[in-house]
């Protein structure tokens, strides 16, 4: 009552626990305690307080209660009593009859049996007015209500001296209707309720039905909705920048729905890639080709899309149409689209909560606001990680200058002796000073290729090419590295198959995933370039028998540019450039690897037909 007369004048909790009134009143009732533990059986004669502090107290406390009750309700709005009102009679006619009993007892020095056995009774009949005000309190306003914790473990505590109460019963009767033994069975019994009690308050499921039965049946909101937004932004503030980054997201939108884990999809090109997961089996990516339908209806409508619903009746959801590989094995429970300014960044799966419950608007509201933030954090992210690529970027343009400057001088130089040659090539001197020049020139060369060990791409048009020979090029251009690369042609595959594409481009991007090939596996191992039509696709395969890569490494590493494990002599930009240049030739960089079983690198490219090429003439001439 008087943390309730607080909230009516304006004072927070955290100022009201701090009030010294409240501690100064505390303090009286532990005195009043020890005067009444200190002298329970003093006479008159021998007592500090004219009156004992067990009737002392509790009439104090009555007095309290009531003049706070009181001013309380004089301090509510005139159109908030109505829901108030019957909860105010109530509490008033207990504490008022709780004023006449103590006033009694301090009169006579005695509490009279009559009123105390009538005491029970009284707040019987008072409890079907508290239960009509808290009725009418859901649709009343927040003021007056209890908070979702509060009323949480007050309902634990009930059901907890229910649960005690009837095995205390069942104790008696068990000694009464026992032998000799009854005794023993009676405490055995005890024991073992006890130890029943503490494994369900212990466990989470059962916490979790307790929660929502709460929510159905006594609070007008299912959420407390300030009490959520600061945990969101307690756990969202202190996201760790590391391996469980997406991980922490997922947590931050299930455990408001009890959820224990789930799945997240990010955009990444044209496709979702799974960032993380927990208590979820791994799922594949989504894909605009096989999951068009599920990603067009997150994007326009950006509804919860609660998938058993979807199972009985998918004509909620207008027709749309998920992949069975997603609804397999029956994992997802709930799919949340992540919208930001209209754009769809990502997806959330979530897992079946530990307690069976079933989902309304303000559910639905909830993940709605939640996915908001997540795909904000999620957009963030992804801007901070092209700024600092970028920034690197940077630092590598800034050396890639000095490396051309030494390029121009070493052109300068050879320009010089190609210059002087036929007037000046019988003479020795000149020969010597070219073979001199030459050695100084390949030194500085040399010098400049250890500290960049990346070679330069040449910058050609696209040009039709055949894909067989590319192969070979780069089964030549890899020879003299073990294990030797060997070229895999099945039989039926076209092999005049072409490509409109820079050819020494393609040769270098094939040429470096078959170089960290050989650089995976042992000399007694095996290299495989495996080249295949596909439906008008040409098909490169890159496959080894090495060392392989984890999942994880896959999935947050491998196309990280300047993330390399090759220390100083790599630049961690090779696998990077080859995916981005194959993307923009509208093909797909496609990896399946495991630690210890080898890898697969598969490059898909269109393949280039005659038909396009008089399409392309045609255009030209309109």
């Amino acid at each position: 009552m008087w943390q309730l007369h607080a909230c009516n004048q304006g004072i927070r909790a955290r100022q009201f626990w701090a009030s010294g009134w409240l501690w100064g009143f505390f303090l009286l009732l532990i005195v009043l305690l020890l005067g009444n533990l200190l002298q329970p059986g003093a006479q008159e004669q021998g007592r500090a307080l004219p009156v004992p502090p067990v009737l002392l107290g509790p009439f104090v406390l009555v007095v309290i209660v009531l003049v706070l009750l009181e001013q309380w309700y004089r301090n509510i709005p005139r159109e908030q009593r109505w829901s108030v009102k019957f909860f105010c009679i109530g509490t008033a006619v207990v504490f008022g009859y709780d004023f006449l009993l103590y006033s009694d007892a301090l009169l006579f020095q005695r509490v009279d049996a009559t009123l105390w056995q009538v005491r029970g009774g009284v707040c019987a009949m008072m409890a079907p007015l508290m239960a009509v005000s808290i009725a009418r309190s859901k649709t009343g306003e927040r003021q007056v209500y209890l908070s979702h914790q509060a009323v949480f473990f007050s309902t634990g505590l009930f059901l907890a001296g229910i649960y005690l109460l009837v095995m205390s019963m069942v104790g008696y009767y068990l000694r009464w209707f026992g032998s000799d033994l009854g005794s023993a069975v009676q405490v055995v019994f005890v024991v073992l309720a006890l130890s029943i009690l503490c494994l369900l308050v212990g466990s989470g499921r059962f916490r979790s039905i307790v929660a929502v039965w709460v929510s159905k049946h006594f609070l007008s909101y299912k959420y407390d909705y300030r009490a959520e937004w600061m945990k969101a932004n307690e756990r969202f503030s202190t996201l760790p920048l590391d391996d469980r980054y997406y991980e922490q997201l997922i947590l931050g939108m299930a455990n408001p729905l009890d959820s224990p884990g789930g799945i997240l999809w990010v955009r990444e090109g044209g496709h979702f890639v799974v960032k993380g997961c927990r208590s979820i089996g791994s799922l594949p990516k989504l894909s605009n080709s096989e999951d068009g339908a599920l990603l067009d209806f997150c994007q326009e409508s950006g509804w919860v899309i609660d998938v058993p619903e979807y199972r009985l009746a998918p004509s909620r959801y207008g027709g749309l149409r998920i992949a069975d590989r997603l609804l397999a094995g029956e994992q997802i429970w709930l799919l949340v689209p992540l919208l930001h300014q209209g754009v769809l960044h990502g997806l959330v799966g979530l897992a079946h909560p530990r307690a069976e419950r079933t989902l309304n608007w303000e559910d639905h509201d909830l993940l709605k606001a939640l996915g908001s933030q997540l795909a904000a954090l999620i957009a963030l992210k992804d801007t901070t990680d092209q700024l600092a690529a970028n920034r690197q970027f940077e630092a590598f343009y800034r050396f890639s200058a000095f490396v051309v400057h030494d390029i121009k001088n070493v052109v300068a130089q050879l320009s010089l002796v190609v210059q002087n040659a036929e007037r000046h090539k019988g003479n020795p001197e000149f020969v010597d000073d070219t073979l001199e020049t030459l050695a100084s020139a390949v030194q500085r060369m040399k010098r400049m290729l250890s500290q960049l060990k990346q070679q330069g791409a040449i910058t050609a048009c696209a040009e039709i090419v055949d894909a067989l020979e590319i192969a070979r090029a780069v089964q030549q251009n890899q020879k003299d590295q073990l294990p030797r690369v060997e070229l895999v042609v099945p039989d039926g595959t076209d092999t005049a198959l072409k490509l409109k594409i820079e050819r020494d481009k393609l040769v270098s991007v094939l040429g470096h995933l078959v170089q960290n090939a050989q650089e995976a596996t042992p000399a007694e191992g095996f290299v495989r370039l495996r080249l295949e039509n596909r439906g008008g696709m040409a098909i490169f395969n890159v496959m080894d028998n090495g060392c392989g890569m984890s999942e994880q490494f896959q999935r947050e590493r491998l196309f990280k540019p300047f993330d390399t494990t090759k220390g100083r002599a790599g630049m961690g930009i090779g696998v990077y450039e080859a995916r981005q240049f194959i993307v923009q030739n509208q093909g797909s960089l496609e990896v399946r690897s495991a630690p210890g079983m080898g890898s697969e690198f598969q490059v898909t490219l269109p393949a280039y037909t005659v038909t396009e090429g008089l399409e392309a003439e045609i255009g030209k001439a309109v």
